[in-house]
């Protein structure tokens, strides 16, 4: 079925739509959901791009085909997350063609150290630091989200240097769109909300946007698998977590099923304890549904704000 659908969605690609299906070959190539966002939103019509990671999979185990690599050695640039994210890469400068530019977006920004230096920083209940983590997740902070289109823009202005002017306006508008969220949620957060806490299950990649907010984003079972089954110790435990905090919001991850959550949510029903299971939104990736209705990294930005002033509104 799998194999199906890719062949399906090859055969869509030949008709002029491969921007925005899962066919590899493309003039912009992109490894993961927000550079092939920026991609789009940047050369409208003008140029095609595609993402070679499918809709709905994990980016972190994801290894490449051969069918990426002939993409990637055909496209006039390719634009991938970092060597850490895509370890598959190995040495960059064996991919591309003759005339492929090859960008490594983690090149492509810097944090404001001045912006950051009163804000609290994402914690954890075994108060693990992840300043590392967090940077390896760069693309969650919409500051930092601006400064990779304006890099994105740069090369496809080499690319296709006939267009720049519809270009940079395309981009400008983009950026405009993410710096009025982000202006808006920062008012609201300086608006008696700096420093509250929202809970989230698993593995936390949104460090630096809970530092961009003055936002604490803490754990509740860091090193937990949450698409894994608890054992009734681990059940025990984690309810008590849930409860000692106080939590009836708990925040949970983008493509990955719940398990761990829903079982706690499950007992603390019978314990007639209300709990709310929300997503927060990494922009890892999209689902299939997602993906064809052209959801953005504006879309899910806009859904996380809404999302987290829901749990910090009702106390969560």
């Amino acid at each position: 079925m799998k194999k199906f659908a890719l062949l399906l969605l090859s055969f869509l690609a030949t008709l002029g739509l491969a921007s925005c299906t899962n066919d590899v070959r493309a003039d912009i190539v992109t490894t993961m959901f927000t550079q092939y966002d920026f991609s789009r939103q940047i050369v409208g019509d003008k140029m095609t791009v595609s993402m070679i990671i499918p809709p709905g999979a994990e980016i972190h185990n994801y290894e490449a085909t051969s069918k990426d690599i002939v993409a990637i050695n055909e496209a006039k640039l390719f634009i991938f997350t970092s060597l850490e994210i895509d370890q598959w890469i190995g040495d960059p400068s064996s991919l591309g063609g003759d005339d492929t530019i090859v960008m490594n977006l983690s090149e492509h920004y810097t944090l404001d150290e001045h912006e950051h230096e009163h804000e609290t920083l994402a914690l954890t209940l075994i108060e693990d630091e992840h300043e590392h983590e967090n940077e390896i997740h760069y693309w969650v902070d919409p500051v930092v989200a601006m400064q990779l289109i304006d890099a994105i823009l740069e090369n496809i202005i080499l690319v296709d240097p006939a267009n720049e002017s519809f270009y940079t306006e395309n981009a400008r508008l983009y950026k405009e769109e993410i710096h009025e969220l982000h202006l808006s949620f920062d008012l609201w957060m300086q608006d008696g909300h700096v420093d509250q806490e929202i809970f989230f299950a698993g593995h936390n990649a949104m460090g630096l946007f809970g530092e961009r907010y003055h936002l604490v984003i803490t754990s509740l079972f860091e090193s937990f698998k949450p698409d894994a089954d608890l054992t009734s110790s681990e059940l025990i435990s984690f309810t008590e977590a849930v409860k000692t905090a106080g939590v009836h919001y708990l925040f949970i991850e983008e493509l990955v099923e719940p398990k761990a959550a829903n079982q706690i949510k499950d007992e603390l029903l019978r314990e007639n304890y209300d709990l709310t299971l929300l997503p927060l939104h990494a922009y890892h990736n999209l689902t299939k549904d997602e993906f064809e209705e052209g959801i953005t990294y504006v879309d899910l930005f806009l859904r996380n704000i809404e999302f987290i002033q829901t749990a910090i509104g009702d106390g969560n």
